[in-house]
């Protein structure tokens, strides 16, 4: 055992004698041994693993989030509503038009527009106003040392220490989110590794203090992982009467002039790009609310987040930066947020109707969204998906 590693493990474990029950389950100073050991095997020195791991204790506050289940899943009208606000539109257009020349640039190089990059911008950090200031080493060794996704933030803290050791940092300057997401773009450190960019060339990839790095390394991971010049990520349109609201699914594929075809039209009456790439239909907020076609680039800003809600907002407020029109498609005005008890209920239900087979976790995602669809067919009502109080008291009733 290394001479330096000593006191990590002496001090994390003292910490760990006063820390919560939670805290005592995992070992973790053997955990940290393990995330120093992965480091130097991917070449990290002794000496940089030593100094950042040294006294490190679990983060109480970083679990106490992790484990924070939320009481109630947003609507589409809440998110969209709280997401892109006309204050976000305006702060994001003088933004651009700031940073003009280097969006441009970049536009150029990467095919990435500028609005989806200040609209990420806008979205992650509000234009760089919050960063998070959690120690993001500490998080993400926190993460895991003492969670079940032991694999993936063990990868995620040695990935943040190879920032250090090729970075030239401190952790004490390598700041970020509870969850250990960092800079103006909110990168995990694997993305960082990955597809960070030194754009200003002063041999340090900044993206806390330098807007060249930090739009470079947006730019750089969204053609990274699947965006392409051309088509935007989403936009409004208009289905016509007859749409066969089952379709209205991200599951379902047609090419765009398939869509067309059918009637789809752009808002405003307009026609639909003639384009031979797959689309989708969604119906966020149901059928009484806005419909959305999802583009190829869709999948891409989905790959920088998970939530179709949080895709959304990026095309939505992307859209207006640009000029766009606002979602002329209002929500209804009735939709209200599920809480957490009433999906797993939900799900309960379907599952003894035979429409779910997934975790009953409380989480209004595509598979419930789809089980909800085929209770809807079989009972005769719209096949959106959408679980309206309508939905559930019928399901409630039919599950009794």
């Amino acid at each position: 055992m290394s001479p330096l590693l000593k006191p990590i493990l002496t001090a994390a474990t003292t910490a760990l004698l006063a820390f919560p029950a939670a805290a005592q389950t995992t070992d973790f100073a053997s955990c940290l041994q393990n995330i120093r050991s992965e480091a130097l095997r991917q070449g990290v020195p002794a000496t940089v693993a030593d100094t950042a791991l040294r006294g490190l204790t679990p983060d109480q506050k970083v679990l106490d989030l992790d484990s924070r289940q939320p009481e109630f899943s947003l609507t589409y009208g809440k998110y969209i509503g709280n997401s892109v606000t006309p204050d976000r539109v305006a702060k994001g257009q003088q933004k651009m038009t700031q940073y003009a020349s280097l969006l441009g640039q970049l536009q150029s190089e990467y095919g990435v527009p500028a609005q989806y990059l200040v609209s990420f911008w806008g979205m992650e950090t509000n234009y760089g106003t919050f960063m998070g200031d959690f120690s993001a080493l500490r998080s993400v060794a926190t993460l895991a040392c003492m969670t079940k996704r032991t694999a993936f933030f063990t990868n995620e803290a040695v990935q943040g220490l190879k920032i250090l050791a090729n970075n030239h940092m401190t952790t004490q300057q390598m700041k970020g989110s509870w969850a250990g997401a960092m800079g103006n773009m909110q990168f995990m450190p694997s993305t960082f590794t990955k597809y960070a960019v030194d754009r200003d060339g002063n041999g340090k990839i900044d993206i806390w203090n330098s807007m060249p790095d930090a739009f470079a390394s947006a730019a750089n991971f969204l053609r990274g992982i699947g965006f392409k010049p051309g088509l935007p990520a989403a936009e409004e349109v208009v289905l016509p009467q007859n749409f066969p609201l089952d379709q209205a699914d991200t599951t379902v594929e047609k090419p765009v002039k398939t869509w067309a075809q059918m009637g789809v039209k752009r808002g405003g009456n307009k026609p639909l790009p003639t384009s031979d790439d797959n689309a989708s239909i969604v119906l966020p907020a149901g059928w009484r609310g806005p419909a959305f076609i999802l583009y190829p680039n869709f999948k891409a800003v989905m790959n920088w987040n998970r939530s179709t809600l949080y895709a959304l907002a990026v095309s939505i407020l992307a859209q207006q930066l640009a000029g766009g029109p606002p979602v002329m498609q209002t929500a209804p005005e009735d939709d209200q947020p599920l809480s957490h008890d009433t999906v797993v209920d939900m799900q309960t239900k379907l599952t003894k109707l035979g429409f779910y087979s997934e975790d009953t976790d409380g989480l209004l995602g595509p598979k419930t969204r789809s089980a909800v669809r085929l209770f809807q067919k079989q009972a005769g009502m719209p096949a959106d998906g959408h679980p309206t109080n309508e939905v559930i008291a019928r399901l409630q009733q039919a599950a009794r």
